[in-house]
């Protein structure tokens, strides 16, 4: 890993815990933030976190929270398992977010 990159990923983190900050206060500059931080992680190719992917939309870059967001567990059957997901619906821009909440198989070493 360069030095670059280290110091992208350092400043989206950095954008990510203050844009947490700022959200209590209404800063009216957040969506901007949330925009440049995808640019920065498009730049360096880095995959944004799941506290990321919950926090805000990717599509409209409003942040979640209970007003515009309306939050389901959903459940079916794939191939015989139970599948269960996060289902995050934005009323900002109509768009759903599907987190996969099945566990996942842990290897050992």
């Amino acid at each position: 890993m360069s030095k670059d990159s280290r110091k992208i990923k350092e400043k989206i983190d950095f954008l990510l815990s203050f844009v947490k900050e700022q959200s209590r206060k209404d800063n009216p500059y957040i969506k901007e933030y949330l925009q440049l931080i995808v640019e920065l992680s498009k730049k360096i190719n880095y995959r944004l976190p799941k506290k990321a992917h919950i926090l805000f939309c990717k599509h409209c870059f409003s942040l979640r929270t209970l007003e515009n967001t309306k939050i389901r567990v959903n459940r079916h059957k794939k191939n015989g398992a139970l599948q269960k997901y996060l289902s995050l619906h934005c009323k900002s821009c109509g768009k759903i977010k599907k987190i996969n909440l099945t566990k996942q198989k842990i290897q050992k070493n």
